[in-house]
């Protein structure tokens, strides 16, 4: 495992893998002691890393003073780190986990034998673990646990000849459901304003021998319902467990801060071309985007309740559709039918809005919102400045962005 300081050559990316807590430390505390050990003069692409993971979990950038730093050896694979964290005093050790429990914490057998087949797995999955361990007030050192850091690096890429930057900010777990939902809202729509106004339907296609028409448009409405729902436990699923910080379920929440709340106002002021350049920019989403995908989320779950409930009605005793019965007897058959028509309207109404809103980002910001939904990612340039991005200096750069510099504790290569 390499602790070469010097320069990097060519530019890097870097992946964080999920942490692995050790002795009962969570891994979120992990992911703190590994970012607030940090040198004093980080800047290279894997403590950027540590530190957006870090404030990707809730942790400030920097909230503890370093007070002395010795960086690893040859000899001795780890960094030491001595600072002051909460009014204690820490050290914090980070480097080879099998070097750090044969020579530095001495842990008991199980957590010896556990690391090192962990370092073990995570080297066959071509990441290189970075161990993290601690002592608070001068008692014995304790394994903390690793964090598994994958990088590689592109020759052919030059950090000085493009303006602009390639970063990943959908995954395809987001993007596949993205237009799943787009195909499915629209057959839903069209045929449950058919099943909910026959008139508009042309005679010739309601009297026989064609007269079956509403029982193959309810057949169509009701496997697209089923469609939909698949698409949601996916979209949970990809919020779960998906590795870019702006698919998961934090990024989604809205209000997670003070600075968010004020910065939803101006933001949709910016939407109204009042004062746009006071409009803060986010990579992912905006705290306006949040709420509003939010309560997408909520009603469309809303319709799927209802669209159940009055299925449930054509074969109560089915045991699935049994389940939404209760909705009917609670507000009644009508005004579920009612509810579900309303959020369809609802639903309409949006759409629209949001076609809008992410034309206006590709013409005013230039950032490909809507190319990004297909491929991925968004060409950024070089320099920018978003909301989202941490920056270890508590300004704001890119987690992961293409930047030349020293080698961390471990600099990870595959």
């Amino acid at each position: 495992m390499s602790t070469d300081a010097t320069p990097a050559p060519v530019a890097s990316e870097v992946e964080i893998g999920p942490p692995i807590g050790l002795n009962s430390v969570s891994p979120d505390e992990v992911v703190r002691l590994a970012a607030v050990a940090a040198p004093p003069e980080e800047g290279n692409v894997v403590e950027r890393a540590l530190l957006a993971e870090a404030s990707f979990r809730g942790f400030t950038a920097r909230p503890a003073a370093v007070e002395t730093y010795r960086p690893p050896t040859p000899d001795r694979p780890w960094s030491e780190t001595r600072l002051t964290l909460e009014g204690v005093d820490w050290e914090i050790a980070r480097g080879d986990p099998r070097a750090m429990v044969e020579h530095l914490v001495h842990p008991s057998r199980s957590t010896q034998l556990r690391a090192i087949s962990e370092t073990a797995r995570l080297t066959l999955g071509a990441y290189r673990p970075l161990g993290v361990a601690y002592r608070r007030e001068g008692h014995e050192w304790q394994m903390a646990g690793l964090i598994p850091i994958r990088g590689w690096t592109s020759p052919g890429r030059k950090t000085g000849g493009r303006p602009f930057d390639y970063h990943p900010v959908w995954d395809l777990t987001l993007r596949i459901c993205h237009w799943g939902w787009v195909a499915s809202i629209v057959i839903l729509t069209v045929t449950g304003y058919l099943l909910a106004q026959p008139q508009w339907i042309p005679a010739g296609y309601v009297d026989p021998p064609t007269g079956y028409f509403i029982g193959y448009t309810r057949l169509v409405h009701y496997v697209t319902a089923v469609i939909l729902c698949l698409v949601l436990i996916v979209r949970a699923y990809g919020l779960t467990v998906s590795r870019i910080p702006y698919d998961r379920w934090k990024a989604l929440l809205p209000f997670r801060s003070r600075r968010d709340m004020a910065n939803m106002g101006r933001v949709l002021r910016g939407y109204l071309f009042i004062k746009p350049h006071e409009t803060p920019v986010y990579f992912g989403h905006n705290p306006l985007q949040q709420l509003t995908y939010t309560s997408v989320y909520a009603i469309l779950l809303l319709q799927v309740l209802t669209g159940f409930a009055l299925w449930s009605l054509y074969d109560p005793g089915q045991w699935f559709l049994g389940l939404f019965g209760w909705v009917n007897e609670v507000i009644g058959t009508q005004q579920t039918r009612l509810l579900h028509y309303m959020v369809m309207w609802g639903l309409l109404i949006f759409i629209p809005a949001h076609v809008y809103l992410s034309v206006r980002a590709d013409s005013v910001e230039r950032m490909g919102a809507i190319s990004s939904m297909v491929s991925g990612g968004r060409w950024v340039r070089r320099g920018a400045v978003f909301e989202d991005w941490p920056d270890p200096q508590g300004g704001n750069l890119p987690a992961g962005s293409e930047l030349t510099g020293s080698g961390p504790d471990q600099e990870p290569t595959a």
